[in-house]
């Protein structure tokens, strides 16, 4: 007795690992979940600035390498910088894998300061990976008179301000200049409330802005032209290397007080380019989705859009950015600098 059921047990334990080690060539014959179903990618801005640039770079090349080879559309879900995506993604979308979502870095901020538009909890979100590391270029017009940080400070004495554009009070583009701020000891004007880069770089290019705080890959993938042009000067870039593209610009950290080095480490914490899905995606499913993020880095045509729009390109896994993200938020000293410089 003992012995057929020893037997039956063994038995049903290898039919139990023959199922499993057969799931991939099954989805790889068309079984996969994902045949011929539409995955959407919401991005959280308008079209045309960078998080709309990246959410279409990775609906361009993801679904080739998803078993079954899904459709894979873009759809723009503008509004508070990415807060109103963030809330429908993690309650409203679909649980199934279909439904992926950019995630600004201002959802970081919201969190630090307990704002009660949010939704949901950050580190919930299935993350999907990360698909560029970023500092940010700070940049005016050259035809401004504030084009060094020494020229601020004097432009300061005699009552003068930069004015820079951001979509929103927790976004990057106004958390990178009220972290100068704090860091240089200079003054600066941010207006916030745009709906997205593009209408900020209008404005810019009409004059009613002096300049920006904006991503590096976005900023090349957007305005390249102005460099070449010099119609900006870039004051610096807040990542801890210097840009390889533009290598006379300072780094933030080569022009601030070393005291202020915990500060730079707290900017430096939030600076991914990265992708989620709802909380309680299947772990089958979510574990198919990671590995085709991750096998469209070897994509030799994805590399080649990368590079021809100017991103950094840099990968971590979504089981890996679900554990920074539940360490960053429970870090006081970087929760407590957002606080600091945004309330």
């Amino acid at each position: 007795m003992e012995i057929n059921m020893t037997r039956s047990v063994l038995s049903l334990a290898a039919l139990t690992l023959a199922l499993c080690l057969s799931l991939p060539s099954a989805w790889a014959q068309g079984d996969s979940p994902f045949k011929g179903q539409t995955i959407t990618v919401i991005a959280g801005s308008s079209p045309g600035g960078g998080t709309d640039s990246l959410a279409r770079l990775l609906a361009n090349h993801f679904g080739k390498h998803v078993p079954g080879n899904p459709r894979v559309v873009v759809t723009n879900m503008a509004g508070a910088a990415g807060l109103i995506a963030a809330n429908h993604l993690y309650n409203r979308a679909p649980k199934d894998g279909t439904a992926i979502g950019t995630m600004a870095t201002g959802l970081t901020f919201r969190t630090a300061l307990k704002d009660s538009a949010i939704k949901f909890q950050l580190d919930k979100f299935t993350y999907l990976g990360q698909i560029a590391s970023e500092g940010n270029f700070v940049y005016l017009r050259t035809e401004t008179p504030f084009t060094s940080i020494d020229a601020i400070k004097k432009a300061n004495k005699e009552g003068k301000k930069p004015k820079f554009g951001a979509q929103a009070k927790e976004h990057n583009s106004n958390v990178v200049p009220m972290a100068m701020e704090a860091i240089l000891g200079i003054d600066v004007e941010v207006v916030y409330g745009y709906p997205g880069t593009a209408e900020i770089l209008l404005d810019i290019e009409r004059g009613a802005l002096d300049g920006r705080a904006q991503s590096r890959g976005s900023l090349f993938a957007t305005r390249s032209n102005w460099l070449e042009k010099n119609f900006i000067k870039v004051l610096c870039v807040t990542s801890p290397e210097r840009d390889s593209r533009l290598k006379n610009v300072p780094t933030l950290e080569e022009i601030s007080p070393k005291d202020k080095k915990p500060l730079l480490e707290a900017m430096y914490s939030v600076q991914g380019r990265t992708f989620a899905m709802p909380p309680g995606v299947p772990p089958d499913r979510a574990k198919i989705l990671r590995d085709a993020f991750a096998a469209m880095f070897k994509d030799a045509e994805f590399q080649k859009e990368v590079d021809k729009l100017g991103w950094n390109d840099e990968l971590i896994r979504g089981e890996q950015l679900n554990k920074k993200v539940e360490e960053l938020i429970h870090n006081e000293t970087a929760m407590g600098f957002f606080r600091r410089i945004l309330q």
